[in-house]
């Protein structure tokens, strides 16, 4: 008896370890000189560990921060559209995924990397699927 306590104080202790690995930065603890492709190699660093929350807020950064340039913003609110999906946020997937695929389909599309299109279109009627809604072809 004594043994399986030990044992699950230890995997308690683990997993506590775990979670308090996953810190979360604020926007001020971010260096200003950061890059949109720092913050986008942040973010994917701890969209891989499973740090959602992270990778949120590094993505909302270059939206703040780099709100002039058009590939940067469109790459990051994808990404938060997708970590919505990974969350099963379907709504907020959904809502997202709709504003990106209007601006690949308005007059400034032409200044837009064209893989997150598709990449949206597929994301969006995944969402849809599942909210039982039917997707805009």
């Amino acid at each position: 008896m004594k043994i399986k306590s030990i044992a699950s104080l230890g995997c308690m202790i683990m997993v506590f370890s775990l979670f308090a690995c996953m810190t979360v930065p604020k926007e001020s603890e971010i260096p200003e000189e950061a890059t949109a492709a720092d913050l986008t190699q942040k973010a994917q660093e701890a969209f891989d560990s499973g740090n959602y929350r992270a990778a949120r807020v590094y993505y909302e950064t270059i939206l703040k921060r780099f709100a002039d340039d058009d590939s940067a913003c469109i790459a990051a609110q994808y990404e938060i559209a997708h970590l919505h999906i990974k969350r099963h946020q379907w709504k907020d997937a959904h809502a997202m995924l709709e504003k990106i695929i209007a601006q690949y389909e308005g007059p400034m599309a032409i200044h837009l990397p064209p893989d997150y299109y598709k990449l949206a279109k597929i994301d969006y009627a995944r969402a849809a699927e599942k909210l039982g809604t039917k997707a805009k072809q």
